[in-house]
């Protein structure tokens, strides 16, 4: 009997976790015109990019998990005895975590030796990430399910995404502002801070030229994250990894933080959503007893 973790293609992993650690990875399905592809099997970022670019009246959509795909993916492990902990995309943008509360309970009745516990990261990419890590490295350590699942939904309930948006034109098209906002916005070089409250996606701040608009999310992380110093920092960007670069230089000298989880980039789900030259910084507001604050 063992513990397998379920997360979907919104949390954004990178090559060294997935070599290290076992999980699985549920694709979200993607929509271009009356096609469906899957996140991280047939549809890539710069599709999504260069879609949006040709077609100015039609946008990329994501959708749920499909839920034969949840049932599929728990069931080849319930039937090998095995326990399972998915942790889904935030309830508040997605409704596949209560799509997937309502298929756990079924099979829990199936399987009722096994263990199915369904986490509202009430997150996303690599804020669910660092969730899911955290669960991972107590089960390396031989921590109990109950252990892991309470100790995932503490950190779920204390995730803090910044995201710093390079193209408000861009979330015009995916209808987060106004197509009149953005249009002054772009004349005006208005940069964007998204940010997740209670699992939904909000504008924190709009402010003016990048630089301003980085020094005040930098301001705000260093605020939000008080003396929990101690931690791994997230990131994930889109097309700006010169940025993310800096500010991971940044906050290694002036936050004193030395591990941090960077994924390859972020995915065709999140492109949707975040658009291009696009920063975001992840991290915890208050941390457990348990917290490993080791990476990878």
């Amino acid at each position: 009997m063992a513990i397998k973790f379920i997360v979907d293609s919104m949390c954004e992993t990178n090559s060294e976790i997935l070599r290290r650690y076992e999980f699985d990875i549920l694709p979200i399905p993607v929509t271009l015109d009356d096609k469906t592809y899957y996140d991280g099997i047939d549809v890539t970022p710069k599709m999504i990019i260069d879609f949006v670019t040709n077609n100015k009246h039609t946008f990329p959509k994501t959708a749920q998990i499909q839920p034969l795909s949840i049932i599929s993916t728990f069931e080849n492990h319930l039937k090998n005895g095995d326990d399972i902990i998915y942790l889904a995309f935030s309830s508040k943008l997605s409704g596949t975590y209560q799509t997937a509360r309502l298929l756990g309970k079924d099979l829990q009745e199936k399987y009722p030796d096994r263990k199915i516990t369904i986490i509202d990261s009430l997150s996303a990419t690599t804020g669910s990430t660092l969730i899911l890590y955290q669960g991972l490295k107590l089960n390396k350590l031989n921590r109990s399910y109950e252990e892991i699942v309470e100790t995932m939904t503490f950190l779920s309930g204390h995730a803090q995404i910044f995201f710093l948006v390079g193209d408000i034109k861009w979330l015009a098209q995916g209808g987060r502002v106004s197509r009149n906002a953005a249009m002054i916005g772009d004349m005006l070089k208005i940069v964007p801070i998204l940010y997740f409250k209670d699992g939904e996606i909000q504008v924190y701040e709009k402010i003016r030229g990048q630089k301003k608009a980085l020094k005040k999310l930098l301001a705000t992380v260093d605020e939000k994250m008080g003396g929990n110093r101690e931690q791994i920092i997230g990131f994930v960007q889109s097309t700006a990894p010169e940025l993310q670069e800096k500010v991971k230089k940044y906050m290694h000298k002036e936050f004193n933080i030395t591990n941090f989880m960077i994924p390859e980039g972020a995915g065709a789900a999140l492109t949707v959503h975040i658009g291009t030259n696009c920063l975001g910084i992840m991290f915890f507001d208050e941390l457990p007893d348990n917290y490993v604050n080791v990476c990878p």
